[in-house]
């Protein structure tokens, strides 16, 4: 069984095996923050609070991190793996006042900050929710790490580079809901959604759902 309609559409962006995210290219961190903002208040209905956190890594081919970073870290934000909204402008002009962070041959970078969020997808035209936005409906079926069909979230990572890594569940999916959603989602996200990255989920006898790989049918578009 494969196709559409199904009993919800999922997107991963981007699997780990891709790299774990989208990047955002040359988009300046304040800008690539201001445009998932945007996107969220557009396209989106939180679930629950958002998280801020700064990550202090050890990079492969660097030395270890600067000590330097987690004090000043500490000495501004004090337990810096857990921030509120209000400190977001004080944590993007601290990657500022560091940048340009040393980085592997990959662009990878020891100092992180992230911003997560749990949400539901709107409908473009009522602007309401879509409806079995809720795991329980789909008995807490997992789509991808630990996340349930019925669940949305994104991830912004900024260092020296912006990326973007977003999962989201589009419920009781037919051709006119995905032309009408899709389009609109493409318009206000800073990246290009994926081809590759779309699944059908269908129920299964046993009660569970099944996955299939979905080509998006005409009219609807992904790059």
């Amino acid at each position: 069984m494969t196709g559409l309609p199904a009993a919800a559409v999922t997107y991963i962006g981007l699997p780990i095996s891709s790299g774990g995210a989208h990047s955002l290219g040359r988009l300046p961190r304040r800008v690539a923050y201001d445009r998932t903002i945007a996107f969220l208040q557009a396209c989106t209905e939180p679930v629950g609070a958002p998280d801020y956190s700064f990550t202090v890594i050890t990079v492969a081919g660097l030395t270890p991190p600067d000590p330097f970073f987690d004090r000043e870290l500490r000495r501004r934000f004090g337990d810096y793996t857990v921030l509120p909204a209000a400190r977001v402008d004080e944590a993007l002009a601290f990657l500022d006042d560091i940048d340009p962070q040393p980085t592997d041959e990959y662009g990878i970078a020891p100092v992180w900050f992230r911003f997560t969020t749990m949400f539901r997808l709107l409908d473009p035209t009522t602007e309401r929710a879509l409806p079995g936005q809720n795991p329980e409906r789909f008995h807490r079926v997992e789509y991808d790490r630990a996340l349930g069909l019925g669940s949305s979230i994104l991830t912004l990572s900024l260092h020296r580079q912006a990326v973007l890594s977003i999962d989201f569940c589009i419920p009781d999916a037919t051709v006119e809901v995905l032309r009408r959603v899709v389009p609109w989602l493409q318009h206000n996200l800073p990246f290009k959604l994926s081809s590759k990255q779309w699944r059908a989920w269908h129920p299964t006898k046993s009660g569970s759902f099944r996955a299939t790989r979905l080509t998006l049918p005409a009219g609807v578009g992904s790059a």
